[in-house]
């Protein structure tokens, strides 16, 4: 009896022990939960109050594709948003374009709800506080996953995930906001992998993976190469020593087999968004390759060293520079001890090796860096996926540290001075190349580098290891100390990668905006411009003069609502690049279209009747009267008409005989009476001098010029700044009589590749009466006031001639369109070499056009049928537990 209830106090108090550690255990993660949250929150907080950054000081973060892409398309999505209106196409977007890789690519992130709750004059302090929230997340995330791995919640964790949350990928890229939700669920999808690879739970690895995907399918793509390398990490890291590779790989096959299964079912339940977006981005000029980008070579050299410290990169090179590795030295330094120490196992060694090196090796081989990147080079902001270095280096040192590398004092300052010489080569390397390419006035932002910041690098290298063998001695300081310096170095990478970077002051973008605002909604509310679809294109000086650095606006139409040209996108469509440019309008690359470069046959084609000019104390409305409506009636020649590179002149003379159905000269080339061409103190002038051959407006082609650095003249009167843009375009010389000489003067710092000898002029008669032909033959767009709420679905009448019988409707060819003739189905074909049409009958017709997103259908039943079978596995899963449980 006494033993049984000595056994029974032991009993209890084994128990009241238990209950006291679990909630010590409890007490100790909530304190580091609160820790981990509080942290960067304070840090994030302090970096943005540094800076000035809305609503923590007077400056928002309006720069790079921020100001051009992201402040248009949230004013977007808000719009849509409020009005419950989700429209799959948008006459916003350049001459037209369908919306859906736009979602797809920049819009799916749950935290863009946020821009509901704030007006459009304060949508960039909303684009601060998402990108804010967003670097908190995930510095969170990343303590969170180091936490639940390693079953340890240490403050060295919380250097994890500020290393990683203010890694050089974010300190570069933030911009790129709708990048950053995949750094925040990486870390939930690795640890779902885990889960899923030691104890087939999928859940997680599923969910995490599906909604990277779904939030931005280009870092999904990024990241599904990634989860399988860290699967084969996984594998390396358990194989036994003594066991050959193909035994090993014949008993890991369910394992493979269930990784490649629930990776399928991921994709799978993305499909609803994947394939139409797929679809759609079959229509932008990203769906080229080339071989070049193929070509077996380095993508950088020695002089990457440099990011292995803080300040290598700076926001004068965000477009060309080495890949942004920095992740702290305390990270750094522990990842080079971690493969040096004896207290690491030689197969963790490996495992180790082959995930970073696997990374390395994807950034620095040109091949794979291709494949990284979707098959494209990336067009700026290169090595895309450097987080996943930062991840794995962040995992791989927290691992060591937590075996005990720190401890091994010789070590660390070996590590520290190796690190040390690694990062002085890249200084050396970059120096040499800098001073080589002084002579030839060319820079390279990825070769250049900072003396002062180096010096800063070392000492702060020293402090480091100092600091983290202290940590032996005096735990309390050492951790305070080593954490201090951590959070210094990262803030003096953000400070430097944000250094010289244009912020615009959100008092004058809100006051400018609001001004704009009504300028232009004053134009859109006159009557004559009611009830009709015209296109109006803005030159709002003072609004382009709040951006420090030039801003050519080409996706303002978004943020202004009204009918435009220009268009900067990852996703603008390919014919409307090709049809616009080859045309005449200012393009620098496939992702831009400028509104410069237009002319009367332009104006007409596309509708561009109205040009607003707002000065800074005047505001000048210019309308053209050849302009026509969304489409019109055009001869059978329209099918067969085909644009030529570089052939301007051509094209567009082309185009007016194929609106007309002849063969008549519609443009003139001018005689040239002198050319002059002279260098002086620098300065390359060119002096040309034409007589007119017809009478009405003039043109000056020079094709594959950047025009930044050059100034032009006609007859003495400097042309505005706005034709000294980044792209080739068409330049109005203006209106000419029938032999009337004017002269043309440009200078330029640069020697011009093409001898600016091609101008032309329109025969205005000649056209006009072109014109006049189809101006009983428009389309009349019914409840016009509402395209923009309802892009994807209008009506319309047409009067159709009987020799004028091909409509052409001005936006760019898509499938996805489907035209309904007096109710009946009708067959849509590409006409212009790329626009919409169709051919008619004559007499009278009402036309209803629908856009209906290609893909969604098969996307929604694939996404359904993952659904389906993830729900079967759950259950067969469960079957074969409660199976292997019975037989034992």
């Amino acid at each position: 009896m006494i033993v049984e209830n000595q056994l029974e106090i032991k009993s209890d108090i084994w128990r009241d022990f238990e209950i006291m550690l679990t909630k010590m255990r409890m007490h100790q993660r909530f304190n580091y939960y609160i820790s981990i949250t509080i942290l960067p929150v304070v840090v994030v907080s302090l970096l943005f109050i540094i800076i000035g950054i809305a609503p923590f000081g007077s400056k928002n973060l309006l720069i790079s594709d921020l100001s051009t892409q992201y402040l248009q398309f949230f004013a977007e999505l808000r719009r849509q948003l409020l009005h419950l209106s989700f429209s799959s196409y948008s006459f916003l977007i350049s001459i037209g374009d369908s919306l859906v890789p736009v979602y797809a690519y920049y819009l799916l992130s749950p935290l863009n709800l946020l821009v509901v709750f704030f007006e459009p004059a304060h949508l960039p302090i909303a684009i601060d506080l998402i990108i804010w929230l967003k670097i908190i997340l995930c510095s969170v995330s990343m303590s969170t996953f180091l936490a639940y791995k390693y079953r340890h919640y240490d403050f060295m964790a919380a250097c994890g995930g500020l290393a990683y949350g203010l890694c050089g990928f974010v300190s570069m890229y933030f911009y790129d906001l709708m990048w950053l939700d995949a750094l925040i669920l990486l870390p939930m999808m690795i640890y779902g992998l885990e889960k899923l690879y030691y104890q087939n739970r999928f859940w997680l690895y599923v969910g995490g993976l599906t909604a990277i995907i779904i939030t931005n399918y280009y870092m999904g793509y990024i990241i599904c190469l990634f989860s399988v390398i860290y699967f084969l990490y996984l594998m390396v890291k358990e194989q036994p020593a003594r066991l050959s590779l193909g035994i090993y790989l014949k008993q890991q096959l369910n394992r493979i087999g269930r990784f490649l299964w629930y990776s399928l079912l991921s994709g799978m339940l993305s499909a609803v968004v994947l394939i139409p977006t797929a679809i759609s981005m079959m229509s932008t000029g990203k769906k080229d390759i080339h071989l070049r980008n193929f070509i077996l070579k380095g993508t950088f050299g020695p002089s990457f060293t440099v990011n292995l410290g803080f300040g290598g990169n700076d926001f004068a090179g965000r477009l060309v520079h080495n890949p942004s590795m920095f992740t702290g030295s305390l990270f750094i330094i522990l990842g080079i001890v971690y493969f040096f120490s004896k207290s690491v196992s030689n197969r963790d060694k490996q495992a180790a090796a082959f995930l970073l090196g696997s990374i390395f090796i994807g950034m620095w081989l040109l091949p794979l860096n291709t494949v990284w990147h979707l098959f494209q080079r990336p067009a700026g902001f290169p090595f895309r996926m450097v987080f996943l270095f930062s991840f794995a280096l962040v995992m791989v040192a927290y691992e060591g540290y937590l075996k005990g590398i720190f401890k091994d004092s010789k070590l660390i300052v070996l590590a520290t001075a190796g690190l040390g010489v690694a990062i002085s080569i890249g200084y050396a390397w970059a120096a040499i190349f800098q001073e080589k390419m002084t002579p030839y006035k060319f820079a390279t932002p990825q070769l250049s580098a900072n003396n002062f910041i180096y010096v800063l690098v070392l000492g702060f290298l020293i402090l480091t290891a100092i600091a983290i063998m202290s940590l032996t001695n005096r735990q309390a300081s050492g951790k305070v100390i080593l954490t201090s310096i951590l959070i210094f170095e990262l803030m003096m990478n953000f400070f430097v990668a944000t250094m010289n970077a244009p912020f615009v002051n959100q008092h004058q973008f809100e006051t400018q905006y609001r001004r704009s605002r009504q300028a232009i909604q004053r134009v859109q509310h006159l009557k004559f411009t009611q009830n009709k679809f015209y296109r109006l294109l803005v030159l709002d000086q003072p609004y382009r003069n709040i951006y420090r650095i030039p801003y050519s606006g080409y996706n303002d139409s978004l943020l202004f609502e009204n009918h435009g040209i220009s268009s900067y996108s990852s996703t603008l469509n390919s014919h409307t690049h090709h049809v616009l440019a080859s045309l005449g309008f200012s393009s620098r690359n496939i992702r831009r279209i400028d509104m410069l470069g237009g002319s009367i046959i332009t104006n007409h084609l596309f509708g561009i009747k109205y040009y607003y000019v707002i000065g800074q104390h005047m505001q000048k409305l210019f309308v053209r009267q050849n302009a026509a409506q969304l489409g019109f009636m055009t001869h059978q020649q329209m099918r067969h008409l085909k644009y030529h590179s570089n052939q301007v002149f051509d094209n567009l003379n082309a185009l007016v005989q194929a609106e007309a159905g002849n063969n008549r000269q519609y443009l003139y080339r001018p005689t040239v009476t002198d050319y002059q061409q002279s260098l002086i103190k620098g300065n390359h002038y060119y002096r040309l001098q034409i007589r007119a051959r017809t009478s009405g407006p003039h043109y000056l082609y020079i094709p594959k010029i950047r025009l930044y650095h050059v100034t032009m003249w006609v007859n003495g009167a400097k042309l505005a700044k706005t034709y000294s843009g980044l792209g080739t375009e068409m330049i109005p010389i203006g209106y000419l009589q029938k032999g009337q000489v004017a002269t043309i003067r440009l200078r330029s710092t640069k020697l011009l590749k093409t001898v600016p000898k091609i101008t032309m002029g329109v025969d205005l008669k000649k056209f006009e009466a072109v014109a006049a032909q189809t101006r009983k033959h428009q389309f009349q767009l019914q409840d016009a006031q509402n395209i923009n709420e309802h892009g994807g679905h209008f009506r319309g009448t047409v009067n159709v001639s009987k020799n004028s019988r091909i409509l052409l409707m001005s936006f760019p060819y898509d499938r996805g369109w489907q035209l309904h003739v007096d109710g009946k189905p009708h067959p849509i074909i590409k006409v212009a070499d790329g626009l919409i049409g169709a051919k008619l009958t004559a007499g009278e017709h009402h036309l209803a056009f629908n856009y209906h997103i290609r893909g969604l259908v098969p996307g929604f039943i694939i996404t359904m049928i993952g659904l389906v079978l993830l729900v079967i596995s759950r259950w067969w899963k469960e079957k074969s537990v409660k199976f292997v449980k019975h037989l034992h």
